[in-house]
């Protein structure tokens, strides 16, 4: 099994390390990937989405069921191989944002081994996601992570979606990406977060049929349940999990909470008429028509 405590400790110089800003971002970023990669190397299934893209609530779902037919404590949050480490009958499940993923699938010794992996593609509108982003960059994320990802200074809501690294053009592209590489991979699931907000028991079934985890109709409704926005954000406000996943920065702040609003489509609220004409035609032109959001 692998040592994610001691990788995660190998990798505070890289998060600390006094070099020119060029170097130390790059250092990070070389970091996280191989990270992440090896992590995925180990894992039984992955979870592939951008930032973002409703993994947090997922991951709670994912939990609760795991939680509740092995007798785990509720307060836990599966994380890699901790549920695994309690009881062996539990997969390792590895969530990443896939950075450096694909060239990792053409290496010569481990590529075969990770396209043969069951991998769940988490979608969401890139629209939807470049907001998110933008909250999460400028309510939560820490002053190394902004750094990372060269979001610095006051950029208004419109310019960052449009024009910052983590913004729209960066999310088309990934989702563009990821959509033609899992093409070749031997089994992958495609989980539309609009879909899963609109009928998340439905959902939630279909991805345990395909993960053969044989939970009940029963047990999903009670993770649903559990899980539901307004749950966690009160979960969250209380750090009902003690994890900074799911942690509050601003108890005042609603947009510092990182179970914000979910809402699909809620971009528009945020824009007037002539910006989201323009968000919408970006996306139109970028996005490719088969992921179902032009």
């Amino acid at each position: 099994m692998i040592d994610r405590h001691r990788l995660y400790r190998a990798g505070i110089w890289a998060l600390t390390a006094p070099l020119p800003k060029q170097r130390r971002v790059a250092l990070r970023r070389s970091w996280r990937a191989g990270l992440e990669n090896r992590l995925v190397l180990g894992a039984d299934y992955v979870v592939l989405s951008r930032a973002k893209s409703g993994r947090t609530w997922l991951r709670a779902m994912l939990s609760r069921l795991y939680q509740r037919r092995f007798g785990l404590p509720e307060q836990q949050l599966l994380e890699y191989d901790n549920f695994h480490a309690q009881n062996s009958a539990i997969p390792v499940v590895a969530m990443t944002h896939g950075h450096e993923l694909d060239k990792l699938a053409r290496h010569s010794k481990h590529g075969a081994n990770l396209r043969s992996k069951p991998v769940v593609f988490l979608i969401r509108d890139p629209r939807d996601v470049a907001v998110s982003e933008y909250f999460q960059a400028t309510r939560r994320a820490a002053r190394y992570k902004r750094e990372m990802y060269e979001v610095e200074g006051d950029m208004g809501l419109f310019d960052f979606v449009m024009h910052a690294p983590p913004g729209l053009p960066a999310i088309c592209d990934y989702l563009n990406r990821w959509h033609r590489e899992l093409r070749g991979w031997d089994r992958v699931h495609r989980l539309h977060y609009e879909a899963l907000r609109a009928d998340p028991e439905t959902e939630m079934m279909k991805l345990c049929a395909w993960l053969e985890a044989g939970f009940s109709s029963e047990e999903v409704a009670e993770a649903v349940a559990f899980a539901s926005f307004e749950s966690l954000k009160e979960k969250e406000r209380e750090n009902f999990f003690n994890n900074s996943r799911l942690q509050a920065r601003n108890s005042e702040d609603p947009d510092s909470f990182k179970v914000r609003r979910g809402k699909v489509g809620g971009y528009r609220d945020y824009f007037d008429a002539e910006q989201v004409a323009k968000i919408d035609a970006y996306v139109s032109e970028r996005l490719d028509r088969e992921l179902g959001y032009t």
